[in-house]
């Protein structure tokens, strides 16, 4: 896989469009295209904002390696290979208010299982 489709997998992922892709990262509609066709390569800065935006590492972007003990060049990119990644995207996008009530069913999730752990111990 190239960066291009790298790009390109990682807007078709996070369901954005061409369009919303070249507003967020300050370029042309046709310059985002041209990255994910592999007719130019975007700067390094556009690459950090990229790498930064969808929380992927900047190494794996350019070239496809995943950091020490990763699961494959596609981990990042795809969800289901890193649920925490999609689990913080989703819980930015959420209200305040729905903020507070998954901490703290987060919290009582956890205060049970570290209750159940003790109790076995």
């Amino acid at each position: 896989m190239n960066i291009g489709e790298r790009l390109a997998d990682l807007r078709i992922l996070n369901k954005r469009t061409l369009k919303e892709q070249s507003a967020i990262f300050g370029v042309s509609l046709n310059t985002v295209y041209r990255w994910e066709h592999n007719l130019t390569m975007p700067r390094k800065t556009s690459l950090m904002k990229i790498a930064a935006f969808y929380e992927v590492p900047y190494e794996w972007l350019i070239n496809g390696n995943k950091e020490e003990g990763g699961e494959g060049e596609n981990a990042y990119a795809y969800p289901e290979n890193n649920n925490e990644q999609q689990l913080l995207r989703m819980y930015r996008e959420l209200s305040k208010n729905s903020k507070y009530k998954i901490i703290g069913y987060i919290e009582r999730i956890y205060i049970e299982d570290v209750n159940k752990t003790v109790a076995k111990a």
